[in-house]
């Protein structure tokens, strides 16, 4: 119960000054779309923050490491050694002869990463997009009438 309490304490540590940061006004700036997809192909979730969407960064961040620890843990053998005046040890070795099950777990794990990280940096590509479209506005096409030519004009108009 005490390592929950202090998880949620690190957590809200971490997200609450990332969502008020969000809340300010502050000028544009467009950001790259393949430099966020760059950031999400190293650090999953990492191009979603750099858009500014912190909580869609983190729960890509969560899911991918919850999946490579899943699939590691799978296949691999733990052994956690305490001894005398609280020295810790812990031992991981790949398992001898994993059954059929175990192969296809992790196999079905390993996919599975595989496609959530690319659906990561498509994602992370599409909300820097949307940000910039968002926040920087959107060309608009645009008409007014000249009484001094006596002529319509066609335009567009925006702050891109």
């Amino acid at each position: 119960m005490k390592k929950i309490v202090v998880f949620i304490l690190v957590l809200l540590l971490v997200l609450v000054p990332c969502l008020t940061l969000a809340e300010e006004n502050r000028d544009f700036v467009r950001k790259d779309p393949i430099f966020a997809g760059a950031l999400s192909w190293y650090v999953p979730g990492l191009g979603q923050f750099y858009a500014g969407a912190f909580l869609k960064g983190a729960f890509f961040w969560v899911v991918e490491e919850t999946i490579l620890v899943s699939t590691i843990l799978t296949m691999a053998q733990l052994e956690l050694n305490v001894t005398g005046d609280i020295n810790l040890g812990l031992n991981i070795k790949s398992r001898e002869n994993p059954d059929k099950a175990e192969r296809r777990t992790a196999i079905i794990l390993g996919s599975s990463l595989v496609v959530v990280h690319f659906i990561n940096i498509v994602d992370a590509i599409n909300t820097t997009r949307k940000y910039n479209r968002t926040q920087g506005g959107r060309l608009t096409p645009s008409m007014s009438y000249s009484e001094e030519n006596k002529a319509y004009r066609l335009g567009m108009e925006g702050n891109f």
